[in-house]
């Protein structure tokens, strides 16, 4: 596969990114992969590797990057907001638009709301998003992420959570503070406290295809049935925990994400 290594973003804000070049001059579609947050980024890098290289493989153009402070890009990771990532998506697609071929996205976890907001300001809007188990409420994610933090910690050290906090070993997670090996600044803790359902009507009214897929409980926060036609909703059928380590090692795609996005091109 032919790949090439990418800087871009403003010089304050530089990130790091490959893009895979599609097998002809001319691709089907240009695609802009959003990656989720912290462990759950690291946990899904050969899916989204994967992915990036079955899209190759079908004539698209695939740009996949690390926001500013994680992963690759330079940035303080304790300086990063939900606010700021957005604007390192529309230079994400800045990157990557040009000429008469389609740009879909594709954002999972937190990079699914990222990419929502971003998109509803882009300078030339996108043809589909697909927006895979966004987080729609911060709070609730927020205490997910706090629990998976005491589970890997009782898992590596073998000994119940009450235990360890008693013997020193341990202390309550919190944020702002640091949840399973990443930092979570004071800025981005307090969207996530206030993150609560997903706006895409802004989208919608671009004339921006979404799909959206959650968990099966979920359908009904999503679904706005005046929309249909721009909208459709599915429910995620392999779920993958991005939370746990005990989801390492795979490289597969979920079967419903690979399909759902094949489905999208041209």
């Amino acid at each position: 596969m032919d790949l090439t290594l990418q800087r871009f973003g403003a010089p304050a804000r530089e990130m790091v990114g490959l893009l895979q070049h599609a097998p002809s001059a001319a691709p089907r579609a240009r695609w802009l992969l959003c990656r989720p947050m912290g462990q759950e980024a690291t946990r899904t890098s050969a899916m989204f590797r994967a992915l990036s290289e079955r899209l190759a493989r079908e004539g698209c153009e695939v740009l996949r990057f690390d926001w500013h402070g994680t992963g690759d890009s330079p940035g303080e990771e304790a300086a990063q907001s939900i606010a700021a990532w957005v604007e390192d998506a529309l230079a994400a697609h800045e990157r990557l638009a040009g000429g008469d071929t389609p740009v879909c996205w594709f954002g999972m976890g937190l990079g699914a709301n990222i990419a929502l907001r971003a998109a509803a300001r882009a300078r030339a809007a996108p043809a589909h998003l697909v927006l895979w188990e966004p987080v729609l409420d911060g709070a609730q994610y927020l205490r997910a992420l706090m629990q998976a933090h005491k589970d890997e910690l009782q898992r590596e050290m073998g000994h119940r959570w009450s235990a360890l906090v008693a013997q020193g070993k341990a202390e309550e997670p919190a944020v702002p503070g640091h949840l399973l090996g990443f930092e979570i600044g004071a800025r981005l803790a307090d969207e996530l406290q206030q993150l609560r359902g997903l706006p895409i009507a802004p989208a919608l009214r671009r004339g921006i295809a979404v799909t959206c897929a959650v968990q099966p409980a979920q359908r009904a926060q999503i679904a706005e049935p005046a929309a249909e036609a721009a909208l459709r909703v599915l429910a995620v059928e392999d779920r993958i925990d991005c939370m746990s380590s005990q989801a390492m090692g795979s490289a597969l795609v979920p079967q419903d994400v690979m399909r759902t996005l094949l489905a999208l091109l041209p």
